[in-house]
């Protein structure tokens, strides 16, 4: 069955773009608040966001207090999660997430679609013309004029047949899959079962992750306890033998850790879905490279610059287990506009994991708070370029960009972020 749905973009006029309300219904459409399950949503401005589900309970935002992108809608949901109650320093529950995102973006007048995937495209010359996706056994056709990459794979783009780098370029080995879990205290002594077939782990040495586990103020251990190399995430098999490999992992973690740190705790969830640092990256406008970062004494800027990154180098081994790899601080640097662009393209942009960076940038700039002002900065871009009747993306304004990202506090000086670097280790060179 076939369900062919046409999306009527509304015309606005550029002058009024400044007003509150029409900006934060435009700037909605991006895509930080939708994330519990993969799908798309159409914007009220016509334009469709195409992201992936992500693992969800105990997901720690590990930069959460220090580097968090100043202002900007990350603001909105982090004061929602205060109100509840479920923030513990850097640590969240993301079931009330779920509702936080939900009621944002129905507030905006967001279109949302759970349960899909994007299937194929159609292109008119340079132009992507609509979308086709698979939910619910149905095949749906989405047009709009502008279309953003949120899926964190590159998954649309690469449809669309845009050029991309995927992994390490000598071996395309990718940084490793993580599947998350949390333990909670049953206030007495478990007995450890491990299955026929699963090798214990004898000593910390021998663990796959980081660890294993971390308390937090609810008295819940978090485990980030797995790790999963030599998989490629864009590919369906290789992705299912990953989370299944994920799982071994976790039931070896969570026998050690209640022989020894946690005898009285329990498994209390795992996450939806194992989670993906890096897949494509597709090919921009510009391309981020380690060297304009690496040995620097100052921010870095771009006359161009729409969001900001903030964190260290976070580039895991690509081999080995445990938490061996390369971590160091860099300065806060902008993100270029031209980075968010598919080069070719006129109405293709991307927000997260999949814009135009080398391998090593991409392990700084992957992390949530600044995917969540890309996604800001792409959403307002299309909704901008709509309101103006621009037909290709690189003709809006930069300045006027800038601005409206301003006027909703999101702060684009690098000098005015702070870095954060909680790890220095030297490189440890893969085998």
């Amino acid at each position: 069955m076939s369900i062919i749905t046409s999306l009527f973009n509304t015309q606005k006029n550029p002058n009024d773009f400044g007003k509150q309300n029409d900006i934060q219904r435009h700037m909605v459409a991006t895509p930080w608040h939708a994330r519990t399950s993969g799908g798309l949503w159409i914007g009220v401005d016509g334009s469709v966001t195409l992201y992936r589900k992500i693992p969800t309970y105990a997901y720690a935002w590990e930069t959460l207090e220090v580097q968090m992108t100043k202002g900007g809608t990350l603001h909105q949901m982090l004061d929602e999660l205060g109100r509840y109650g479920v923030r513990h320093g850097r640590f969240f529950n993301p079931e009330y997430l779920k509702f936080v995102w939900q009621r944002l973006a129905e507030a905006a007048g967001v279109r949302l679609l759970f349960h899909a995937s994007v299937i194929g495209v159609e292109m008119r010359a340079n132009l992507l013309h609509a979308v086709r996706i698979s939910c619910c056994s149905c095949e749906l056709l989405a047009t709009a004029r502008y279309f953003i990459d949120a899926t964190g794979e590159g998954d649309l783009a690469a449809l669309a047949g845009a050029e991309y780098m995927q992994g390490d370029p000598a071996t395309g080995l990718t940084l490793h899959m993580t599947l998350t879990a949390w333990l909670y205290d049953t206030g007495k002594a478990v007995t450890p079962y491990l299955p026929a077939g699963i090798p214990p782990i004898t000593c910390a040495a021998e663990l796959p992750g980081l660890g294993a586990g971390w308390l937090d103020a609810n008295q819940r251990v978090y485990l980030n306890a797995t790790k999963v190399v030599r998989h490629d995430p864009t590919d369906p098999f290789s992705l299912t033998e990953a989370e299944l490999e994920a799982r071994r992992q976790l039931l070896r973690v969570l026998h050690y850790a209640q022989r020894t740190y946690y005898p009285t705790y329990a498994l209390g969830g795992t996450g939806a879905t194992i989670g993906i640092r890096e897949g494509r990256r597709i090919v921009g406008d510009y391309l981020l490279q380690a060297e304009e970062l690496l040995g620097r004494h100052a921010p870095l800027d771009f006359p161009d610059g729409v969001a900001v990154a903030t964190s260290q180098i976070d580039f895991h081994s690509l081999t080995k287990a445990g938490d061996a790899g390369w971590r160091e601080r860099v300065e806060c640097y902008a993100l270029p506009f031209r980075c968010l662009i598919a080069k070719g393209y006129a109405n293709l942009l991307m927000a997260g994991k999949c814009i135009s960076t080398d391998q090593i940038v991409q392990s700084s700039c992957r992390m949530i708070p600044t995917c969540c002002a890309m996604g800001q900065a792409a959403g307002t871009a299309a909704s901008l370029a709509i309101a103006s009747g621009v037909s290709d993306i690189r003709r809006l304004p930069i300045q006027v960009l800038r601005a409206i990202l301003a006027l909703y506090d999101m702060e684009l000086d690098p000098r005015k972020h702070e870095a954060f670097a909680p790890h220095n280790t030297k490189l440890d060179a893969d085998e």
